[in-house]
């Protein structure tokens, strides 16, 4: 006889009210009360002693685009394949050979610093080797920069003294390429190109075709998904892209255009992708679109930043959540030159910042350009920084109110600045708003500006959600370090520091007052506005919390 099913298993009993010492006697938790809060809990030591607005401060995000959110580099020339090279040529180590003066590899693994004492990286090894300072002659300098681009750019290449990071090099470009199978149908790719020449636009294909013809990002996925995050968490938070090459930023224009309407290809929910947030404005979103009218243009030798699509004292248009990003200004058709008179097109005086000094660009670029829209972006001076040979000093320029030399903190700190660079100062610029001085690196790094380490934003997604949050974090300490009054700080009135007798009212002011106005009247004086009072004023208060410590020390 065929066997019946088998007896359903026994359901265990009801758990013992007497349970042995060990076991689960875990006293129930209260009733939750309606109404009832948690006490909130610090993120780190001392976040509760910031304001509201400055634990929530405005993020201003600047991005260079070449090795820092795009792999190729329009304005020099170089691929994507290069540009990789480039970047594992700086992360090999070795020695060299005393005798044959040729570099060989030690540490098979990528490393951003030398594992070893001695060690010196293969990029360092080329730059000794070509020498482009005024110590050779000025046709000298011209080639050894072009012989040594192309040694760094061939670095892993067959016969190449990086062969052997080839797989570095191989797992770089998986990483950039798609991976969604259904993706890879739809647009009948095959493996991903690495020189952009191979496969030029085709004006007869849509949009979409040429976003996806390499078979790869262009666009590093890590940099989406610091916008999607952000956006998500409710930040508030603006974008500004540098670029020494327009043709690279009208890339990157068109893809954020897409990806904010989510029609991106790679990221519009169809072909088993993702969608992100919204960010065009509709439905209640914030509108991230990179309008034509907030590109302006920067001239050193004039002085100007000039946002030509943009009327002069235009009032802007409020771009908050459920409001469309607008000019104020109609569009310029994409393929009229921006100087032009334009055919029947309403004229108008476009908007221009001069500087130095430097706190109208300042002022102008975040009061004004980004409190009308949410991103803009810079085409910097390349005639300007290559005269300066290739320096931080005639690069992109960052303005921060740093709060000067003697300050311990910041003097604004409810919005940070902060710049995104995969070279570093290299070419950067970083001034003090106020003073107009060059900061170091030193005063800006992890603060105002993050050096990207491309390898690791092309290997992992969330690369700059941390670092944003590292960068804030480090800024929030900074504030906090700066409001902790010195040991010796005394805390008495005017007369106990001056051993109990009132001083006389001129040398009340010379010991109390002018120690913290001298600092404004000299800047003043440099820069000899044509407001001096109202300078005088803006420089004081930007910098209150300095000088309220110096009136005490």
């Amino acid at each position: 006889m065929p066997k019946g099913p088998p007896p359903p298993p026994e359901l265990p009993g009801p758990l013992p009210t007497d349970v042995p010492a060990g076991g689960l006697d875990v006293p129930p938790l209260p009733p939750k009360v309606p109404g009832d809060q948690e006490e909130p809990v610090e993120a780190f030591p001392g976040e509760f002693q910031l304001s509201k607005e400055e634990r929530e401060r405005w993020l201003v995000l600047h991005f260079a685009l070449p090795r820092t959110i795009m792999t190729c580099d329009m304005a020099e020339g170089r691929s994507t394949e290069a540009e990789l090279n480039d970047v594992l040529s700086a992360m090999a180590w070795g020695r060299v050979d005393p005798e044959s003066g040729e570099w060989r590899l030690e540490v098979e693994e990528p490393s951003p610093t030398s594992p070893e004492e001695g060690m010196i990286s293969y990029a360092d090894h080329i730059e000794r080797t070509y020498p482009t300072d005024t110590s050779v002659a000025q046709e000298a300098q011209a080639e050894n920069a072009r012989l040594a681009l192309e040694r760094r750019g061939s670095f892993t290449a067959a016969g190449e003294p990086g062969v052997a990071f080839r797989p570095a090099f191989d797992m770089l470009v998986k990483n950039l390429a798609h991976s969604n199978k259904a993706l890879m149908r739809a647009f009948d790719l095959k493996k991903p190109v690495l020189n952009e020449d191979e496969v030029p636009e085709d004006d007869a294909r849509p949009l979409s075709h040429h976003i996806m013809r390499f078979g790869r990002h262009q666009v590093l996925p890590a940099f989406w998904q610091l916008m999607a995050q952000l956006t998500k968490r409710g930040r508030r938070f603006s974008i500004v892209f540098h670029a020494f090459s327009a043709e690279q930023l009208e890339v990157l224009q068109q893809e954020l255009q897409v990806y904010c309407q989510g029609q991106h290809p790679a990221y519009d929910g169809k072909n088993k992708t993702q969608k992100p947030p919204m960010m065009s404005g509709e439905k209640g979103s914030r509108d991230m679109r990179l309008l034509s009218a907030c590109v302006g243009r920067v001239d050193r030798a004039s002085g100007r930043l000039t946002f030509a699509g943009r009327p002069a004292g235009d009032a802007p248009k409020t771009a908050r959540p459920g409001e469309v990003a607008t000019s104020g200004a109609p569009e310029r058709p994409a393929d009229e030159d921006p100087d032009s008179d334009g055919d029947g097109a309403a004229q108008f005086d476009p908007t221009v910042y001069s500087f130095p000094p430097y706190y109208e660009v300042y002022a102008g670029l975040q009061h004004q350009v980004l409190d009308g829209a949410n991103t803009a972006a810079i085409v910097e001076d390349i005639v300007h920084w290559r005269e300066q040979a290739r320096d931080g000093q005639g690069g992109q320029l960052l303005l921060v109110d740093a709060g000067g030399p003697d300050s311990a903190g910041p003097a604004e700190t409810r919005v940070q600045h902060l710049f995104f660079d995969g070279h570093g100062v290299q070419r950067l610029e970083v001034r003090d708003v106020v003073s107009g001085e060059v900061l170091p690196e030193v005063a800006v790094d992890g603060l105002y500006l993050h050096k990207v380490d491309l390898f690791r934003a092309i290997m992992d997604v969330d690369y700059f959600v941390r670092a944003v949050e590292d960068c804030e974090l480090r800024f929030s300490q900074r504030i906090l370090a700066s409001r902790r009054p010195p040991p010796a700080l005394a805390t008495g009135s005017a007369a106990e520091e001056d051993g109990g007798e009132e001083p006389p009212p001129k040398e009340y002011l010379y010991r109390h007052v002018l120690p913290a106005l001298l600092p404004a009247l000299e800047v003043c004086q440099r820069d000899r506005p044509a407001d001096p009072i109202e300078y005088i004023a803006l420089y004081m208060l930007r910098h209150s919390k300095q000088y309220s410590k110096t009136l005490k020390s």
